[in-house]
């Protein structure tokens, strides 16, 4: 039976408490965008900050980046749902990206002193490959945002009080005034805020979540052993499917995540804005382990508790702020959700900085040539006019987020095996990378078509061919690559001046 919530006084109590915890972050926000207003001088500034962070602040931008309502809230849902295999693909498996990058990926890139992750292809296999990424990235960045204003509205809606548009407006107000004053430094500086604020509050949560519900033994009395386990289960199920199709979906879950973010502006974009490669890498590898401890306590862990206090929840999607708002004090509660509000605008800002950070550094140079200050207001302009796209998407198209989770795997047929290749093989060239990625969209259109077919579900018919198709990409790279050495010469990755 649904455990009821405390009704009347003590809820109206939380929630003020609530109004007043995010009024006080709303201050502090405004006072980091403004402060670092005046930093501002180059589009290296605005986009890397300079390239000064040192680690602590470089692991907390990483980390919460990285860390947003999907693993918060979809991480307690998909637990409440399936147990710990739900968060097989987050955030088990996509903190892998980060580690990789850590080890493999920071130390290069941050020597070279890019400012994007297409100035990589532009320099190792030239404009064609360096647009084709950056309107990828824009495209999935953009819907990205729309995303996360709708998990915005949903915190609003639910313990505040506000309708969607409402939600919706404020939060496109607020990512944009502190993005777009600061840039990279404000969002580097509140996001190792952010990260603070949350770990307290998940902490603080589960202390009294575990109190409320009798202590950790519980949840082994209550639920199920399979309920611990992220293997798949009998005849290889996972998440519904069995068979051929559930091992697909297992093995995609471990690798499309990793493969699909290592080369995404977000996560490069930090690694290139540490104050050297040292820290860029050491940083990257922390913040990965971290996202592993903060991702399974501070969102998974709430899920299954979910399971022993509202064993018949009707929104699973809400059993974090539900376990929060039943178990915990005001004070306790408002901590909470300034901490899940810092969560989502940590991702917010990444998102709304990045469109207009490929537009201007990798797009407009083809179009126009402009000066170092009017590019720095071109960046702002379109971090507005991206927001306000990804609003629109919000309110008026908002079953087009499936959709940009597509252009995510977009991205991963499209650029990850030829950065991968591109640091560590000498004769990857321009030909092989255009080959692999149009044999990649044309395979995964096809094998989505034929796993739709065959199952009716389209996340999992194109989430499903991941595992056929990269590998073959990668063939077909070598083979193209080799074949086409004398007509299309591989460059050299070019090292920017200091």
């Amino acid at each position: 039976m649904l455990v009821t919530l405390d009704e009347g006084s003590k809820l109206e109590e939380k929630i003020l408490a609530s109004w007043v915890g995010i009024v006080l972050y709303i201050v502090l926000v405004t006072y980091v965008g403004i402060k670092y207003y005046t930093r501002i001088k180059s589009v290296s500034d605005f986009v890397v900050a300079g390239r000064t962070l040192g680690f602590w602040i470089t692991w907390g931008t990483i980390l919460a980046t990285w860390f947003c309502s999907g693993t918060s809230l979809g991480g307690a849902q998909m637990t409440y749902l399936f147990g710990l295999r739900g968060v097989v693909m987050d955030p088990i498996a996509s903190a892998l990206a980060v580690i990789f990058f850590g080890l493999f990926f920071a130390t290069k890139l941050r020597r070279l002193r890019y400012i994007t992750v297409s100035d990589f292809f532009r320099y190792r296999y030239g404009p064609e490959m360096e647009i084709a990424s950056a309107i990828v990235q824009i495209l999935g960045y953009i819907g990205w945002i729309g995303g996360l204003l709708l998990a915005y509205s949903v915190v609003f809606q639910i313990l505040l009080g506000f309708g969607v548009e409402t939600g919706l407006y404020l939060a496109t107000l607020i990512t944009i005034f502190y993005t777009t004053l600061g840039g990279m430094f404000a969002v580097a500086l509140l996001d190792y805020i952010r990260v603070l604020i949350f770990w307290i509050a998940m902490w603080v949560g589960l202390y009294y979540a575990f109190a409320y519900i009798g202590g950790t033994s519980i949840l082994f009395e209550k639920l199920q052993a399979d309920a611990f386990s992220i293997l798949p289960g009998k005849n290889y199920e996972y998440l519904g499917y069995v068979g051929l199709f559930g091992i697909l979906y297992y093995v995609a879950s471990w690798i499309n995540q990793p493969l699909g973010s290592i080369a995404c502006q977000d996560l490069v974009q930090r690694g290139l804005s540490a104050k050297d490669e040292k820290t860029s890498s050491r940083a990257a590898i922390a913040a990965g382990v971290s996202y592993w401890i903060i991702g399974l306590t501070g969102g998974a862990l709430y899920g299954l508790i979910a399971r022993v206090m509202f064993p018949s929840l009707d929104k699973p999607e809400m059993a974090m702020p539900m376990v929060v708002l039943q178990s915990a004090p005001a004070w306790a509660f408002a901590l909470f959700t300034v901490g899940l509000l810092a969560t989502i605008m940590s991702s917010a800002d990444s998102a709304a900085l990045i469109p207009s950070s490929l537009f201007v550094r990798n797009i407009l140079p083809y179009i126009k040539q402009v000066s170092e200050d009017r590019a720095v207001r071109i960046m702002r302009v379109t971090v507005v006019v991206g927001t306000l796209g990804a609003l629109w998407i919000a309110l008026y198209l908002p079953h087009i987020y499936f959709l940009t989770q597509m252009a995510w795997y977009m991205m991963m047929f499209v650029q990850t095996i030829p950065f991968i290749m591109g640091i560590y093989w000498k004769k990857a060239n321009k030909i092989g990378a255009i080959a692999q990625a149009v044999f990649n969209i044309v395979m995964w259109i096809a094998l989505g078509s034929y796993f739709y077919g065959q199952t009716g579900d389209v996340w999992a018919a194109f989430y499903m061919p991941g595992p056929i198709i990269m590998p073959l990409g990668l063939i077909v790279f070598i083979i193209t690559s080799l074949l086409t050495q004398q007509i299309s010469p591989p460059k050299e990755l070019k090292e920017l001046p200091a």
